[in-house]
């Protein structure tokens, strides 16, 4: 404050909140003062891009699990146990974006981030951040685990550590990543779905008309 006080001058003044609350000005004031509100600013940021992370995380999974077959429910009041999901859990130990429930004693956990080209690599608590089990209806289920990631660095040994551990990843910078999707599905749980056959051209049609049918407004919980 010294060096700012020589260069600038001193700052001196009162600020009046109430007749018996006053504050004096001073430039270590004005220092905290906007440090306070710079934290402020990048708090609200933060949870801005936290907020819109986790809608856009329900719409990518919830459009993509939809339109592979599965009935989106709400884990609170789950009366069915094949063929469903749910989305953002916060479990015991940690968060999974999505939980999906094949058959009896099955199902998979899924888990979307974005790594971006200047941070490659996800580090090994990232595959193994859920455990490989639950209860449910006095029932345990195996739950394997996908990953869907943006891209992967090209040293990144993340794929080797999250098969190591029973896990995979899927790149959505891979052209008709869905289909891979649907691969894993199939290796993890035994779940056939006809997309991984269509042809690319067909794909994607099939993907605009299926997209239509999926309950956005309810993924997103704007509709009961």
């Amino acid at each position: 404050m010294e060096d700012f006080d020589k260069t600038h001058g001193k700052l001196n003044g009162t600020l009046s909140v109430k007749p018996d609350l006053k504050v004096e000005i001073n430039s270590l004031f004005i220092a905290y003062l906007l440090n306070a509100v710079g934290s402020e600013t990048l708090t609200i940021r933060g949870s801005e891009k936290s907020a819109y992370g986790k809608l856009f995380e329900k719409l990518i999974l919830g459009a993509l699990l939809s339109i592979l077959g599965f009935k989106f429910v709400e884990r609170d009041n789950l009366t069915e146990l094949n063929k469903v999901f749910w989305l953002s859990e916060q479990g015991e130990r940690r968060e999974s974006d999505a939980t999906l429930l094949y058959t009896p004693g099955k199902g998979v956990r899924f888990d979307i981030g974005f790594i971006g080209r200047g941070n490659p690599e996800i580090s090994l608590d990232k595959v193994t951040r859920f455990e490989r089990e639950i209860e449910l209806a006095s029932k345990k289920w195996y739950l394997a685990t996908i990953i869907i990631v943006d891209r992967i660095g090209k040293n990144s040994r993340i794929e080797k550590l999250a098969q190591k551990v029973g896990g995979s990843i899927v790149q959505m910078s891979m052209s008709y990543w869905p289909k891979q999707v649907a691969r894993e599905l199939n290796k993890a749980v035994g779940y056939s779905h006809k997309i991984t056959a269509l042809s690319d051209e067909a794909f994607e049609k099939y993907i605009r008309r299926e997209i239509q049918k999926v309950p956005l407004e309810k993924l997103i919980g704007l509709q009961e």
